[in-house]
C-alpha cells in the first residue's frame, strides 16, 4: 500500500526523442541541396522515434528523388532538356526543397508532440553546416561526373 502514491515515470531511464527545429530543415536543403535533407532528415526521423516503416519510405522517397535529380542533370548536360547548365545548381535545389516538404509531412506531428512533452529543439548549426558542406562537395562530384558521360 504504501508505494500506491509513488510516482509511476520518475525513471530516469526514459529514452526521450531528439530533434531539430523541423522548419529550419529548409535552410539545409536550401543550402545543401538534397544529400544534406536527406541525411539530416533521417536522422531526425530516428530521433523522433517514427515508425521504422516510414524510415524506410522516406528513405525510398529520397533515394527516388536523389536518381531523378541525377536524371535531370544528365539530361541537362546531354542538352535532351533545353535547360541552359548553369540552372543546374537551382533544379539541385528545387529537388532539395521537394525532399524538405516531404520530411516536413512526416516529421512535423512527431515534433509538435516532442515539444508537448518539454521536449527541445537542438542546434542545427554545426550539423547543418557539416552537411551542407558535405553535401557540396557530392553534388559537385556527381554532377563533373554526370556532365562527363
Amino acid at each position: 500500500m504504501e508505494n500506491l502514491y509513488k510516482p509511476s515515470l520518475t525513471s530516469h531511464d526514459v529514452d526521450r526523442t531528439r530533434s531539430y527545429e523541423v522548419s529550419n530543415l529548409f535552410f539545409v536543403a536550401m543550402f545543401g541541396g538534397i544529400f544534406a535533407i536527406v541525411a539530416l532528415g533521417i536522422q531526425n526521423a530516428k530521433w523522433l522515434k517514427i515508425e521504422k516503416k516510414y524510415i524506410q519510405l522516406l528513405t525510398i522517397i529520397s533515394i527516388v528523388l536523389i536518381i531523378a535529380k541525377l536524371a535531370v542533370v544528365y539530361a541537362i548536360g546531354q542538352q535532351i532538356l533545353p535547360i541552359d547548365e548553369k540552372l543546374i545548381k537551382f533544379v539541385g535545389r528545387l529537388f532539395g526543397a521537394a525532399c524538405f516538404f516531404i520530411f516536413f509531412t512526416f516529421l512535423n506531428e512527431p515534433y509538435k508532440e516532442h515539444l508537448a512533452v518539454d521536449g527541445e529543439a537542438e542546434s542545427l548549426w554545426g550539423p547543418g553546416f557539416i552537411a551542407c558542406m558535405i553535401s557540396g562537395l557530392i553534388e559537385a562530384v556527381t554532377t563533373l561526373f554526370i556532365l562527363a558521360l
